[in-house]
């Protein structure tokens, strides 16, 4: 038994008040408020209704015969030998697993191949489906207990009572293993991540069972189950470990102390009276994690996009628990103080900022293709629904809008119990965002088309990021092209290989891998150098001059001009320099001729196939995919003794390859020099805007030539000449001309440009990037600081540019 906590005399009486947690009274109105007046509401209550019938069917001795009666293992192990898809999970049916991609079919006792033997998540497949029963059935009681109270339906109160009873025998029997502190204390499951989950939902079933509960059946649920549970497994002195799980587990802890009426274990979570950070300094409490958890620009620590929503999402139920919690007894629990929804609450700005910092790293569509480690490769808060539901009502989240399912009534459970009645859009701009933990997203929006290129120099974080620095992504005409892929947990060779940079769209020197992104030491973490968002250009350089020993310069520039993107990778030093990208769609068509071929490394192939075509260039190419409807290009600037491999490597949601899950399309460009990689992307429906791509005469010049304008561009520092006598010179990392109207540089001082007829120059006291136009008859200029903003809770603030002077001499209105 727990005895180190004690009820704080000086405490006020908490005013009890039951159902409470989670769902609450006013909970179970609001639903019926939102079925009565949405039509969304109605189809995700019946929705939810026809799932849950499966379990209402079987006789109370049918469920206690099939219900697990040993400690499970991690639900990886319900997979597939040899093509790693999850099983088909039947909660009645423990007989046999089918494979929904390959229908063989294998008995429970099957090793799947999983885990090594001496692992401690290694188990047979019946452990693995163990596992999915003791993490499905307590929702299916929570919702079932939801129903009955609803409709006043006995059948389904006494299923939700079967389950719960089932439960508390079963935790009662089984002994805890490896107590203590650290996460892999457990008695059901695979360690204190799963018991979490079956603690937090047998809380609130019992919460809303509890007045049909005899008093002999409270005290086994509460005693055997709930506090069993926290005594052995949840609860301990302090928490001394940052790990993601932590939301999840105080508001495990916080909905279990509601249903054992302990306000001292709530303190605890909260971090107040003897468990505030002045008393318990080490005790990640409430107070504790908001206040080193997360990065100024709003990041989670681990600084991965599927592991800042997978805390948030429980961070954000912790959040309704605590409105609802402090609605019950607000004089015991003030709302300043313990709801995180309340304006004043820092726990609640702190939520906001998280929430903003995923929409500001963002694609159009809201989603965000994968950084770090995800078993999925695509991900947004809709899917995350938590995030959503809660960032649209309580936190002002105006992003949340754009999910269309959510405005047109796919929404979920999760939403009809504690969400807003109605999502609607709202205007929002579309601008560039630059964020301090070390991601760039560019975007810009040209005839319709919202294009948008992810640059990743994130600093460190924890163990979930991966050897990826440099990489980019590419969205545009709608579509993901330029991607990342996900981590499969239930392959080991895959597991790793997805974590290294030959998995990503960067530069791997010397066949060899960077360092993991949370391994990176002071001098080695890369950097935002430069980043403009002016109306000429969107751009950024990224440095990560320190990533591979061998490479003293390793950097990537890109900017966007209407909505074609131009790529350069600069790296000097090492022997073999491979650009790699990861692409959505079917196999690419070349333009130059290619030939069946080996590989090196093979490793890289690894759960791919051995399909692969090399061709050598030397000369300007292409290359096309075809993803839908769009047809994705991209055209490479011409290098000697360019090798370029097609390969198709793993799948990009999948360990391997399957008819459901193709091979993914991933090109390799190599090169054994330091010449640049200088590529343009663009993409089209119909047409393309892109019309020619071209080389300047002499000098890093690039001739770019749209529908309506053209772009004479040089990049790097240095002089280029072009057709006509055009002559650019500049000291920045990019500068852009445009027609005979407008340009641009980042990262410099001066721009310069020459003609047969005229002279017009602009320059700036500071390195830093600047532009003027003459298109409208008049000069319009602006100036900023070489980062010219840092995007935090959704606004741009620029950096201080008040000491830089700007000189310009001539006028583009005067040449040609």
């Amino acid at each position: 038994m727990i005895t180190f906590l004690a009820v704080c005399a000086a405490c006020l009486a908490v005013q009890w008040q039951h159902p409470a947690g989670m769902v609450t009274a006013d909970t179970l109105k609001e639903i019926r408020e939102k079925q009565a007046a949405h039509e969304w509401a109605r189809n995700e209550y019946e929705s939810r209704k026809k799932q849950l019938k499966i379990w209402l069917e079987p006789s109370r001795e049918e469920l206690a015969a099939v219900f697990p009666s040993i400690r499970a293992n991690v639900y990886h192990n319900f997979s597939c030998p040899d093509d790693r898809s999850r099983l088909t999970f039947d909660p009645f049916n423990a007989r046999s697993f089918r494979c929904p991609a390959c229908n063989k079919e294998y008995a429970p006792d099957t090793d799947a191949g999983i885990y090594a033997k001496d692992d401690i998540y290694h188990g047979t497949m019946y452990d693995g489906w163990a596992c999915l029963f003791y993490l499905t059935a307590p929702s299916v009681a929570v919702d079932l207990a939801i129903v009955g109270l609803l409709e006043n339906d006995e059948r389904s109160l006494s299923r939700a009572r079967d389950i719960l009873g089932l439960f508390a025998d079963t935790i009662k029997r089984l002994p805890t293993v490896a107590p203590g502190p650290g996460d892999l204390s457990r008695i059901l499951t695979y360690n204190r991540e799963g018991d979490n989950k079956i603690l937090y939902e047998l809380a609130q079933a019992y919460e809303l069972l509890r007045a049909t509960l005899s008093a002999e059946e409270c005290v086994h649920i509460e005693k055997d189950a709930i506090k069993r549970i926290l005594d052995d497994v949840m609860i301990q002195p302090e928490y001394r470990f940052d790990h993601n799980n932590i939301y999840q587990f105080h508001r495990s802890i916080v909905q279990a102390a509601i249903a054992l009426e302990r306000d001292d274990w709530i303190d605890w979570s909260f971090g107040y009276g003897a468990y505030a950070p002045d008393q318990a300094p080490v005790h990640r409490s409430l107070r504790r994690i908001v206040a080193t958890h997360f990065k100024p620009d709003g990041a989670f620590w681990e600084l991965c996009s599927g592991y800042h929503l997978y805390p948030l999402y429980h961070f954000c139920e912790w959040a309704v628990l605590s409105r609802n919690l402090a609605r019950m007894d607000p004089e015991r629990f003030p709302p300043e103080r313990y709801d995180m929804t309340h304006a004043d609450n820092e726990a609640g700005k702190i939520i906001k900022a998280a929430l903003e910092w995923f929409v500001s790293m963002a694609m159009p569509d809201r989603t965000m293709t994968v950084v770090g480690d995800s078993m999925v490769p695509r991900a947004g808060m809709d899917t995350y629904a938590a995030t959503a539901e809660v960032g649209y009502r309580f936190f002002d989240v105006r992003a949340i809008g754009d999910y269309e399912g959510l405005r047109t009534g796919r929404r979920s459970w999760f939403g009809l119990l504690y969400g807003a009645p109605e999502i609607k859009q709202a205007a929002m701009p579309f601008t560039s965002a630059c964020l301090s933990s070390g991601w760039v997203s560019l975007r810009n929006e040209w005839e319709g088309n919202r294009v948008w290129t992810g640059l990743n120099a994130l600093i460190p974080g924890g163990g979930h990021q991966h050897a990826d620095r440099l990489s980019l992504a590419l969205f545009s005409q709608g579509a993901l092209l330029a991607l990342e892929k996900a981590t499969p947990y239930n392959d080991a060779e895959t597991r790793e290989l997805g974590t290294l940079t030959p998995s990503h769209n960067t530069v791997v020197v010397d066949k060899t891998s960077q360092k993991q992104g949370e391994s990176l030491k002071e001098g080695e973490i890369p950097e935002v150098a430069v980043f403009a968002a002016g109306p000429v250009m969107q751009f950024a350089e990224l440095r990560g001059d320190r990533l591979y020993p061998q490479a003293a310069r390793y950097r990537r520039a890109v900017a966007i001009v209407e909505d074609v993107v131009v790529d350069v990778f600069r790296v000097v030093g090492g022997q073999t320099h491979d650009w790699i990208i990861n692409h959505a769609g079917p196999a690419p068509v070349l333009s130059i001729p290619a030939e069946p071929a080996e590989f090196d490394p093979p490793a890289w192939l690894a759960r791919g196939t051995k399909t692969v075509r090399k061709a050598d260039v030397g000369g300007m190419w292409d290359t096309r995919w075809t993803v839908e409807e769009v047809t994705s290009r991209l055209t490479f600037l011409p290098s000697p003794k360019t090798q370029v491999f097609t390969l198709e490597t793993y799948p990009v949601d999948n360990a391997v390859v399957t008819t459901g899950h193709p091979p993914c399309q991933t090109l390799c460009v190599r090169r054994h020099d330091d010449a640049p990689f200088v590529a343009v992307w663009d993409a089209w429906r119909g047409t393309p805007n892109l019309q020619s791509v071209t080389c300047g005469e002499s000098g890093p010049g690039l001739l770019l030539m749209t529908r309506g304008n053209s772009y004479r561009i040089i990049t790097e520092p240095g002089r280029a000449e072009f057709a006509g006598g055009i002559v650019i010179e500049s000291d920045a990392v990019f500068s852009v001309l445009r027609n005979q109207e407008a340009m641009a540089f980042a990262g410099g001082t001066t721009l310069r440009v020459r003609t047969p007829k005229a002279n017009a120059a602009i320059a700036i006291s500071e390195i830093g990037n600047a532009w003027g136009d003459w298109s409208h008859g008049r000069f319009d200029s602006g100036m900023s600081h070489r980062v010219e903003y840092d995007t935090r809770d959704g606004v741009n603030h620029p950096r201080d540019a008040s000491t830089m002077r700007m000189a310009v001499e001539g006028s583009l209105s005067d040449l040609y």
